[in-house]
C-alpha cells in the first residue's frame, strides 16, 4: 500500500499547514471552507480590521508560478460569488475586503514551501458587476 495521500487529503493537509501559518502571523481563521451553491472558499481571516478570503493551492511537484495560474479569472469570478454570500450574511469590518493566495508545495522532505500573495487580485470590475 503506497503512503502517497489522495488528493484531497492531500489538499486537506495544505490547507491546515496554510490556517497554522497564517495565524502564526496573527491573522485570526474565522471560517474553514465556507461553501455556497457557487462553490467554496478555503479560508476565512481578519487581520488588520480586513476581512480576508484566502484560496489555497498545493502541489507536489509545479512551481509556484504554474500553481498560481489555476487561480485564473473564473477562480476569482467564483471566489468573488462565494465573498459575497459570506459578506451578506456576516458583514464586513471596517478595514474592508481582500482576496489572498498561498501556494503550497510539498517537498520531498515532509516539509511545506509557502508563497503566500497578500491582495492577490482585484474585484473591482466584478463588483461593478455583481454590486
Amino acid at each position: 500500500m503506497s503512503n502517497q495521500k489522495s488528493p484531497k487529503e492531500f489538499g486537506d493537509q495544505a490547507e491546515d499547514v496554510a490556517a497554522a501559518y497564517l495565524s502564526h502571523r496573527g491573522y485570526e481563521v474565522i471560517n474553514r471552507k465556507y461553501r455556497t451553491r457557487r462553490g467554496e472558499i478555503d479560508l476565512i481571516c481578519l487581520n488588520n480590521d480586513y476581512l480576508i478570503f484566502v484560496e489555497v493551492k498545493s502541489t507536489r511537484n509545479m512551481s509556484s508560478i504554474e500553481i498560481s495560474y489555476r487561480v485564473d479569472v473564473r477562480k476569482q469570478k467564483k471566489l468573488f460569488l462565494c465573498a459575497l454570500d459570506y459578506i451578506q450574511k456576516n458583514g464586513t469590518p471596517n478595514g474592508g475586503v481582500r482576496f489572498d493566495v498561498c501556494l503550497l508545495k510539498a517537498t520531498s522532505s515532509n516539509e511545506w514551501k509557502i508563497n503566500h500573495i497578500i491582495d492577490a487580485f482585484q474585484v473591482d470590475g466584478l463588483a461593478d458587476e455583481y454590486l
